[in-house]
This record gives structure tokens, sequence and C-alpha cells, in this order.
């Protein structure tokens, strides 16, 4: 649509909106609106908002069609106009370009048809003189191509002038990418020595790091420092080094300060440091050799906590070896002696010298336990102690016996007390594991490890015990337990004699003092087999069976509780504490006899 035909029918809308206005106007002013009934004031308002939005989009809709319209025909001038403006611009050096392009290629190809032209001319000239001679046709052959190299050498000369910026561009790009191949890095240098390249200083630093840790300082003012030198240089990956390769390196160019070794530490004090680590190792097992030969099979160790510990250490810990070696034997304390005066003996020249009465037995075999101890006799009351002491732990089974257990059975067909052994016993074997540490030689202790391994089971001792079946149905078990004590506490005073047995000055028993009439107790149940009143002897005293050949005695008493034949049970009030008899005091004399010989009552009472 042209830009007039769009304007002509702009002008007829126009013109034909304009008419329709008037006649509705006309219309609103005369009779036929008033005469249609129907337009009421909303329709009237309702016409004309439709009638003021047809023309509003009306309007807007052709003015943007038409402004469209233009602009597209201004660009397409436009763009016709710049295409003619580049053909005249670019018009005489596209004619130079083709004709510089047409030049090269007459320049480039002119030695190549001037060589393929001569080649063919000296076959031709040699075919052609050949019937003179293979020689004379040599001959021709090699006079026309000197002739031809004359004739045309300018050729070659204008080859080269394109061949060299070619070869030299070649080359700038191989450089370039050699270059950007490569990368700018840090060499690391110390002591005049290259270490290895890193690409930043945060690997040299860890590598640092690691080397610090694992240097070991024997001293509180030791301290150790690098100052290495970096330059910046070309290298490729495969030249870069890593914090361990550093490390390596670092050890190896730091010799003069730092050095790998093993210390030498005895219960954690630093004695030196020794580079000769495997010779340093055999002297310390040699020291172990004979004692491994004298306890085959025996776990060999120090008394002293011996520790060799391997890493860096700084070059002014390092020990001499002979020193170190030679520290190994010496001795920390020699040996101490004791001269017998008159009047000593073991248990005092133990204490006076800080040991135990074992032990000097021990460091002197010769005393059997204070046998022949004389005034000038030299005792050993210190063994010479070593530097290092060797610990031999023997690890040995025994086979040892397990104990059966006895039961009783209590019947009525066996006197009272009588025992009758239906079962014998079997002991039982089992293997105890004991581990025996000897310190340079001599055991100083023996301990069981780990529970026993049981051979055979222990089969028990079966016995038949006779009891005591009273009138009244009361029975009365043999006296087989533990006693208790038979006095009252409340009027015990104390114990004013013990036993001694039968030697002089004979007592078969214990005087237990306290006041008189405190009660008197049975220790074990049992029958009174005696219920005495004398003034002489024990006095007024009691005996009591208690089955099993077992009888107890109490003397001195002031009255009787029980008779003879009566069954009592243990803690039954038997007597009254008194003076009676040959006795010096109110006391109860109490004797426990045991198939008629009388024993230590203290080994009976509970």
């Amino acid at each position: 649509m042209t830009a007039a035909k769009i304007s002509c029918e702009r002008n007829w809308e126009v013109r034909k909106l304009s008419e329709m206005e008037n006649t509705a106007a006309v219309r609103r002013g005369g009779s036929v609106w008033r005469s249609n009934s129907s337009f009421g004031p909303f329709r009237r308002r309702l016409f004309r908002l439709r009638t003021f939005l047809g023309n509003f989009f009306y309007h807007v809709g052709s003015e943007a069609e038409y402004q469209l319209v233009r602009t597209g025909r201004l660009l397409r001038q436009l763009g016709r106009l710049l295409l003619r403006l580049l053909r005249l611009i670019f018009a005489p050096v596209e004619g130079g370009v083709a004709r510089a392009a047409k030049e090269v290629r007459r320049d480039l190809g002119a030695p190549v048809r001037r060589v393929h032209s001569g080649f063919s001319h000296i076959r031709e000239l040699v075919a052609d003189e050949r019937k003179n001679g293979a020689g004379h046709a040599a001959a021709m052959a090699l006079r026309y191509l000197a002739s031809g190299v004359r004739r045309y050498a300018y050729l070659g000369k204008d080859l080269l002038y394109y061949l060299l910026p070619l070869a030299a561009g070649a080359v700038f790009v191989l450089t370039v990418v050699r270059v950007l191949g490569s990368q700018f890095v840090l060499r690391v240098e110390y002591n005049d020595k290259v270490m290895g390249y890193v690409n930043q200083e945060m690997v040299y630093d860890e590598a640092i790091r690691i080397v610090q840790n694992q240097i070991v300082y024997t001293g509180h003012d030791q301290e150790w420092k690098i100052q290495p030198s970096f330059s910046l240089t070309m290298a490729e990956d495969r030249q870069l080094a890593d914090s361990q390769m550093l490390v390596d390196a670092i050890l190896q160019n730091s010799g003069a300060e730092i050095v790998e070794a093993v210390g030498i530490y005895v219960d954690d004090r630093f004695y030196g440091a020794t580079t000769e680590i495997d010779q340093f190792e055999q002297a310390i097992e040699s020291l172990k050799e004979p004692y491994a030969a004298m306890y085959p099979g025996a776990e060999i160790g120090f008394v002293q906590n011996l520790e060799l510990r391997e890493g860096v250490y700084l070059t002014e810990s390092i020990e001499p070896y002979q020193q170190l070696e030679s520290l190994l034997h010496q001795q920390v304390q020699g040996q101490r002696n004791y001269t017998v005066q008159a009047g000593d003996t073991p248990y005092t020249i133990a204490g006076a010298n800080d040991i135990t009465l074992a032990d000097l037995y021990a460091l002197n075999p010769q005393l059997e336990n204070g046998n022949y101890l004389v005034s000038g006799m030299n005792l050993v009351i210190g063994q010479a102690v070593p530097f290092l002491q060797v610990k031999a732990v023997v690890t040995s089974v025994e086979q040892q016996p397990i104990a059966y257990e006895i039961r009783t059975e209590y019947t009525s067909n066996l006197t009272f007390g009588a025992q009758k052994v239906v079962q014998q016993g079997v002991e039982g074997q089992q293997n105890v594991t004991y581990e025996t540490t000897y310190i340079d030689g001599q055991a100083v202790s023996k301990v069981q490890v780990g529970d026993p391994v049981v051979l055979s089971e222990p089969v028990p001792e079966v016995r038949q015990m006779g009891i005591y079946r009273a009138a009244d149905g009361t029975i009365i078990k043999p006296g087989n337990g533990i006693m208790m004590f038979p006095i009252a506490y409340s009027g015990y005073k104390g114990m004013s004699r013990g036993y001694s047995g039968p030697l002089l000055p004979a007592h078969n028993g214990l005087d237990l003092t306290g006041y008189v009439g405190t009660p008197i107790y049975a220790a074990q149940s049992g029958i009174v087999v005696k219920a005495v009143r004398s003034n002489t002897g024990y006095g007024v005293h009691v005996e009591i069976d208690h089955g099993g050949g077992i009888h107890t005695l109490y003397g001195h008493c002031k009255a009787l509780a029980v008779s003879v034949g009566q069954v009592v049970e243990q803690g039954d009030v038997i007597a009254y504490l008194g003076s009676t008899g040959w006795s010096t005091g109110p006391h109860c004399h109490f004797e426990v006899i045991v198939n008629g010989v009388r024993r230590d009552p203290m080994n009976y009472l509970g």
C-alpha cells in the first residue's frame, strides 16, 4: 500500500466519521431521536463511548501502520547507499589484491615452470647427443644446466623473498608456542644448590613445616632455620617439585646443620644421637647375648626404658660413637660391701644398710639364714648396678595338684563323732604358667600369668560321721566347725596367758580373765562328758565331746550350769566364770583337745 493511497483512505475515513457524527447530532436534536422512546440515557452514553473508542483505535492503527511502512522504506534505502559506498571504496583495493595475488602466483610458479622446462630440454638434449657417446651427452647436459642456472638465477632470489618471511614467521610461531607451553616458576636455592622448582612459595613453606616437625630438639635453646633464595625462571610441569620432593632435597643439602640419625634415650633422658645406627644396635644386642644363652626362649630386655628414636637431629646433638658405646658398659653404682662387727646379727645388718633380710641372704648364700655369721666376715650388701640392667623374663609351665574337696555325710548308723570314708579323694592335675623375672642373673619375682589349664578334675572325698540323737529327738552333730569365743564379751577383761604347749613352763590352753559370774558358753555343740566340782587342779570344770575326737575343757569355774550326758548347742551357757582350783584370779582356762593331744585354741576360734 502506497503513502498516497494510505493518505486518501485515511481522509475518506475522517470524512465518513464526520458525516456520522453530524447525522447523530441531527438525530439527537430532531424528532427521530425524541420519537424513539427505546434510547434511554444509559444507551446514549454507551453509544457515545463506543463511538469514541472506535475512532481512537482507528487513528492509532492507521498511524502505526503508516509509520512502520515509512521506517522499512528508509532502512532499505540506507542499505543500498552503504553497499554502493563500499563498492566505491574497495574497488581499487580489490583490483590491486587480485593483481598482487596473480603476481605472487606467477613469482612462485615461475621457478617451478623453468625447472620443469629445463629438465625437459635436458632429456631431449641427452637423447639427441647420445649418438655421440654417453660422456658427450652428459657434458652437454651439464653445460646446458649451468647456463640455465646463470640465466634464471633471479627466479631463485624472487622465491627466497617469499620463503624467508615465511620461515621467520614459522620460527616466531614455534617460539610463541614453546613459551606458552612453559611457565614462569620460582627456583629454590640453598647453599648454592638448586633444591627444586615451585610454582608458589606455599609449597616450600609446607616442606619446611614437614622438616621442622621431623627435627628432634634435645635442648631448650635449640632452633634450626633455613634461608633459601628464590629466583624467577621458566620450567615445565614435569620439573615442578612437590612438598615431599623438597623435603628430601632439604635434608640432602643441609647435612652440615641437620642429619638423619637415631637418638639414645634411657628413661626419657637423652644421652646423644648417632648416625651409625646399625653398629649401635649391634652393641646393644651384644649386651643381651649372654643372657639369651643363659635363658633360652626368654624375653630379654632392659630394666631401664631404652628407646632408639629415629629422626632428624641437629648436628650438635651427634655424639661420637665410641663415647656412646662406652656408656653402655658403665656402672651407675658399684658393689657395696660390709664387714661384720662383733654383736652384729643379720637383722641389724639389713636394717642399718637399708636392705631386706631376704636380699641379704640372697646376696650372701654362705650365711645360710643367719648361721656362720662371724666378726670380720665380708658381706655383699649391694650389687653393682650397670648403666643398663639386663632383664630376662622366663616363662615356665608347672604341673600342680588340685586339692580335692571333703564332703561330710551325717548318719545315725555310726557312733557319735565316728568317721568312715566311703569314697577316697583323688587330687586333680593342672598346668600353671609362671613368669620368672631375672635381673642381671638374679631372680627377683615369680608371678602366675593367666588361668591354670586343668588336666584332670579332682575327685571329692566322701566321709560319713556319726551324730548323737538325744531322748527328746535333738540331733547333735560332731563339732568339726569353727568354735565360738567361750566368754561373754560383756564380762571379758582379756587374756592373761596364752598357749605354750608342753614345753616348760607348760601351759596347754588360754587363760581368759573376766568378772566373776560372767557366763561361759559351749564353743561347739556336743555332749557333756565331765561336770566336776573340785577345789584342786582345774577346780570346777566342764568337758564337752564334740565328736571326731575333739573335746573342749572349761576350768576354774564358779558354778556349773550342765550335767554329764547333757546335750548342748553351740552358745549354750554351761558354767560361770570363777577362780576355783589352782587359780590365782578369776578366769576361764580354755583348752582344745584333739585325739587326746592339747592344741592351740587360737587355731580353732573363729
